[in-house]
């Protein structure tokens, strides 16, 4: 783990054009997280962690990651291309939520099942729309993940004209991967790729970072609805995320009943 490094975020040099979310494609929905059963005060901050895997050369690798509120308890919610990349699985999936510089209060659960959308393994080269992944961990020692940590609720076909908050472990300069960061509080903005909706928002978090939560605000609640997944030349300073829709509600279904 202490050698593991940082997934880069996607670098992507598809044409982006500025759109709108199409408010007929699908209906806008939300499910309220699910409290530590433990006890833990940090929450929802104690959904969030990293995400240690082997690539597929061997090379031990990180992102992140955040766990949600499920049927089976056992969710995290991460980018695409930290699960599934040139065309292979990784492997060694586990989450660590509340990292630290290498200490977690409830060590890290093993994933025991992968998840990413049919339509992000067949896709385009430069086609990041829906860079979507799931891990399915088994309980640890301490009990099952949401149980523990609790589960971060989610939302998705939402509207994007509003404050997001993204967090995760950004591990390439001038970050070292140890400690959560944060982009608070930034305006949303949409964006066509590939003919799918990807969002942005200032942010200077590197690699490391892919797969960590962008949270939005409904009556004081947070909700889990992007996460950091890509840069591009043509918005420097800027991360963009896949914009939650109708695919990332199926894979998330898929995965909660798996």
């Amino acid at each position: 783990m202490s050698s593991a490094i940082g997934v880069d975020e996607q670098e992507s040099s598809a044409d982006l054009s500025q759109g709108n979310v199409d408010t007929n494609r699908g209906t806008a929905a939300q499910r309220q997280g699910q409290l530590p059963r433990s006890g833990e005060a940090s929450y929802p901050f104690s959904t969030i962690g990293k995400v240690f895997f082997t690539n597929a050369t061997g090379q031990n690798s990180v992102c992140s990651g955040t766990a949600i509120v499920s049927s089976n308890q056992s969710v995290v919610d991460t980018a695409g291309h930290c699960l599934y990349w040139n065309g292979g699985w990784v492997q060694n999936v586990i989450f660590c939520p509340l990292y630290n510089n290498g200490v977690g209060p409830y060590n890290c659960w093993a994933a025991r099942d992968l998840e990413v959308p049919s339509d992000w393994i067949n896709r385009k080269p430069e086609d990041l729309h829906h860079d979507f992944g799931m891990a399915i961990v088994s309980p640890n020692s301490y009990g099952s993940l949401t149980d523990i940590v609790g589960g971060a609720g989610w939302a998705y076909n939402q509207p994007v004209n509003r404050p997001f908050y993204a967090y995760g472990y950004p591990a390439a300069y001038p970050f070292d991967g140890q400690t959560r960061q944060s982009c608070e509080k930034r305006s949303g903005r949409v964006w066509q790729e590939w003919g799918g909706t990807v969002v942005s928002i200032s942010c200077n978090m590197t690699g490391g970072s892919s797969g960590g939560p962008w949270f939005i605000q409904i009556s004081g609640d947070y909700y889990l609805n992007g996460h950091n997944d890509f840069t591009t030349n043509m918005q420097p300073g800027h991360m963009f995320s896949p914009y939650y829709d109708d695919t990332w509600h199926a894979l998330y279904d898929k995965a909660q009943h798996s």
